[in-house]
């Protein structure tokens, strides 16, 4: 069969915002993906009345093969959250595109995307948690990731978290915590930092306030790599019980205990703009997950109402509040 490629995907791609294959060919022809060794999809398409095929949402596809991971230690390579896709067409290759997980349409350069957020600037705290995933690039003699710190002085010092990887094309997550920016720099009064990936940058502004309370979330990001945020505000709990009731001996008892407390929780003071996308992801994420002072674990929590408004005219910033469950009810007594 003889075809043209009008339009195909670029080399690297996000998959909510990859392009559409239009192929001009007057028959029928075959399409199929080729993921890991592994065809993953293989279809036949007849032409429209003006000889054309359209092959549409091919990143709804690639999406489905792709994951992120949370980050485990220093430094994780997210090998399952892009990856390259060969397209082939009448059984003979096309081309080769690297896409890169994404669950909303994005203006970042899928061929430097700098790093893999919605926002460039978040607020962080001493005993926080922070990550930050894209691509390393080559500094100096190895690849790895910068960090300028900006002490209370305004001295500038920078440094730079190695991940060898020789620039293969994965992204990275690394941990970039306010203790692991300070023992990397060798100081301690830091005011903010900013972390560059390759194609752009996120800059940390620490919070010097001291809370009572500070409750840690985790969650997946729509381009499913991890990120934080904090609630300062307090937590209150809602006491649940789902246990059935049976009579024993003339005696009404409980059994299959199932505790089902659900705790609410207010995020305190917002101090940028961009902490309102920030939630707005967490309140929509699949993974969310909160950190317990007692076991020092992450546990699995379910999000259950939100109360997210913003004005998009007035200065003025609410806070935000929700609700939510344990995801494995025997973990309610950690809190």
């Amino acid at each position: 069969n003889k075809f043209t490629v009008t339009q195909r995907p670029r080399t690297t791609e996000f998959c909510a915002t990859m392009r559409d294959y239009i192929i001009d060919t007057d028959a029928t022809i075959t399409f199929a993906i080729v993921y890991g060794g592994n065809t993953i999809l293989e279809e036949s398409y007849v032409p429209d009345a003006n000889n054309q095929v359209r092959i549409r949402r091919l990143g709804k596809v690639c999406e489905d093969a792709l994951w992120g991971v949370w980050c485990a230690g220093e430094t994780s390579w997210q090998t399952d959250a892009a990856g390259e896709f060969t397209f082939q067409i009448d059984g003979e290759d096309d081309m080769t595109c690297l896409v890169m997980f994404s669950r909303m349409q994005t203006t970042k350069d899928a061929s430097a995307p700098g790093v893999l957020s919605e926002v460039n600037a978040k607020v962080t705290h001493k005993g926080g948690v922070e990550y930050v995933s894209g691509f390393s690039y080559l500094i100096g003699s190895s690849y790895g990731v910068s960090v300028t710190a900006v002490s209370s002085d305004g001295t500038e010092t920078t440094g730079t978290i190695r991940t060898d990887g020789n620039g293969v094309q994965i992204p990275v997550t690394v941990d970039v915590s306010y203790s692991t920016v300070a023992a990397l720099l060798g100081i301690t009064d830091i005011e903010r930092y900013t972390v560059t990936m390759k194609g752009g940058s996120i800059t940390f502004y620490v919070d010097p306030s001291n809370y009572h309370d500070l409750y840690i979330f985790r969650f997946k990001n729509v381009y499913d790599m991890p990120e934080t945020l904090y609630a300062t505000g307090n937590l209150a709990i809602s006491g649940q019980n789902e246990s059935d009731t049976a009579y024993m001996f003339g005696v009404q008892r409980k059994f299959g205990v199932k505790v089902t407390d659900e705790y609410t929780v207010n995020s305190g003071r917002i101090v940028l703009r961009s902490d309102y996308k920030l939630w707005h992801n967490l309140l929509n994420a699949q993974e969310v997950d909160i950190y317990s002072n007692e076991t020092g674990e992450w546990m699995n929590i379910v999000i259950t109402e939100q109360n997210l408004e913003r004005d998009f005219r007035k200065s003025g910033m609410t806070s935000v509040e929700f609700t939510f469950r344990m995801a494995d009810p025997s973990q309610n007594n950690l809190i």
